[in-house]
C-alpha cells in the first residue's frame, strides 16, 4: 500500500508502510520524472477527479510536518504520519492507521489519508507524543 503525490514537474513523492525488523513506520521515496518509480501490488486509484481532492490539485505544498513514534522499546523514533500544509492553508495527512467506521484507529501496516484538519488534530496513537499533524 502506498500514497503517491505527483508534482507539476513530474516528480513523485511516495509514502508507504515499511518495517525495519519489528519496527514499523512510514517510509518515503522522492523520484524525479526521469527515475524509475516503485511498483506496488494492487490497483492504483487516481483521486484527482474526486470532488474532495479539488482543493489540493495544483496548490503548492508550503510545509510538511512529521509525527514520530517509538514503535517498540529501545527503537529509534520513526515517522508514523506526514502532514502536508498547502499554500492556501488547506492540509492533508497520510498516517499509519485505518478507518474502523467509528473513527480512526492505529494499524501499523495500513495507511489512512485524512482530508479534514480537525480529525487529523484529534488522531493520536499511544506511542507518539503528538497528533497526526505533528502538533502536541
Amino acid at each position: 500500500m502506498a500514497v503517491e503525490l505527483s508534482m507539476e514537474s513530474g516528480s513523485v513523492l511516495t509514502l508507504y508502510w515499511d518495517m525495519d525488523g519489528v519496527n514499523e513506520g512510514i517510509a518515503s521515496d522522492f523520484r524525479t520524472s526521469e527515475e524509475k518509480r516503485f511498483i506496488f501490488p494492487g490497483h492504483p486509484v487516481d483521486v484527482t477527479s474526486r470532488a474532495d481532492w479539488n482543493k489540493f490539485i495544483g496548490v503548492p505544498v508550503s510545509d510538511i510536518n512529521l509525527a514520530w513514534h517509538v514503535p517498540n522499546e529501545r527503537c529509534a523514533q520513526m515517522p508514523w504520519s506526514y502532514h502536508f500544509v498547502f499554500s492556501d492553508d488547506v492540509s492533508l495527512v497520510v498516517a499509519l492507521g485505518e478507518d474502523e467506521g467509528s473513527g480512526l484507529a492505529y494499524m501499523p501496516d495500513a495507511l489512512v489519508v485524512i482530508l479534514d484538519k480537525e480529525i487529523a488534530i484529534k488522531y493520536k496513537i499511544p506511542a507518539s507524543k503528538t497528533s497526526s499533524c505533528g502538533y502536541p
